[in-house]
């Protein structure tokens, strides 16, 4: 009797593409699926579609707390504008996760705040 020799053919690395990966991480964030379940139903290692799902967590995070917020003028506190005519004091509001800040701050000293913010944001 022969011996039959089985001759090895080095595999590929298989390359997905970014629609694939999506539907795949998209099915496994379906109720009650399983990544394992998910991973064998595409012929995929449990471990690949893992991290797949933790790179599209990492790329989809939202920061929670904006590095900078917009704060609108409502009066002109140019040079020219009469102190007289700005009557009512400065009010920032900072949102917050416990709840937002507030800081109110005497129109008469707008120069001192506007300092104060830029030296907070720099």
């Amino acid at each position: 009797m022969t011996e039959l020799s089985v001759l090895e053919v080095p595999r590929k690395r298989r390359r997905f593409t970014a629609a694939f990966k999506a539907k795949i991480v998209e099915a496994c964030q379906q109720p009650g699926t399983s990544v394992a379940g998910v991973a064998l139903e595409h012929s995929l290692n449990a471990n690949l579609v893992h991290n797949w799902i933790r790179t599209t967590r990492q790329q989809t995070a939202v920061p929670e707390i904006p590095a900078f917020v917009p704060v609108p003028m409502v009066r002109d506190l140019s040079p020219d504008t009469p102190q007289h005519q700005v009557a009512d004091p400065i009010r920032l509001t900072i949102p917050h996760p416990n709840g937002p800040m507030v800081i109110e701050w005497p129109a008469s000293e707008a120069d001192t705040c506007r300092s104060l913010i830029r030296e907070l944001l720099a």
